[in-house]
């Protein structure tokens, strides 16, 4: 499938598969909910709050909250999205798509894999690759390939993380990260 090395690939031996595990979860709450869940998270399941950041998404940013057991082998990504209008009206607001996320240990032949074999992923505007040279300099052997399969790309000082989000199915898409050091 999409999501296995091919045989006799030199990164891999004999098919091993490049997805290795559930890397998090990703619950859309309602605005009006979400400091309950992060409470609820917390008190019930003992899981901590890591500090809230937002994402940008394609209908706008995302307040994103991830709670995490003490030793981070689980985690939920919990998100305020921005309204989605399907109608004109006070009552029109539809769900926002929850997803999952798979860890693998090569993105980057994940993804060409992927894109071999039919599948399509969200589509990254030229200026965000424009924005990451500015800001980290890559080298234009990883920031090519980024560009050429849609990737997205952060960094900080335990490591990096490299990603990609497939089309939305119904409500949920998914998402495949590589985190590298930490």
């Amino acid at each position: 499938g999409e999501f296995t090395r091919p045989q006799g690939s030199a990164a891999g031996a004999g098919g091993a598969d490049l997805i290795t595990r559930i890397d998090h979860v990703n619950l859309a709450q309602p605005w009006q909910h979400f400091d309950e869940s992060v409470l609820f998270y917390e008190s019930t399941l003992a899981m901590s709050p890591s500090p809230s950041t937002e994402v940008p998404s394609p209908v706008g940013l995302v307040r994103s909250q991830v709670m995490r057991t003490c030793d981070g082998a689980v985690r939920l990504a919990l998100n305020i999205a921005p309204l989605v209008m399907e109608k004109p009206g006070p009552s029109s607001e539809s769900a926002y798509p929850q997803h999952i996320a798979f860890a693998c240990t090569d993105l980057v032949a994940l993804a060409r894999g992927a894109v071999a074999a039919g599948l399509e992923f969200l589509k990254i505007p030229a200026n965000y690759y424009s924005d990451l040279q500015a800001r980290f300099r890559l080298d234009p052997a990883l920031l090519a390939p980024l560009q050429e399969l849609n990737l997205l790309y952060a960094r900080d000082e335990h490591g990096e993380f490299l990603h990609f989000y497939t089309a939305t199915v119904g409500s949920v898409f998914f998402e495949v990260v590589e985190r590298r050091g930490g």
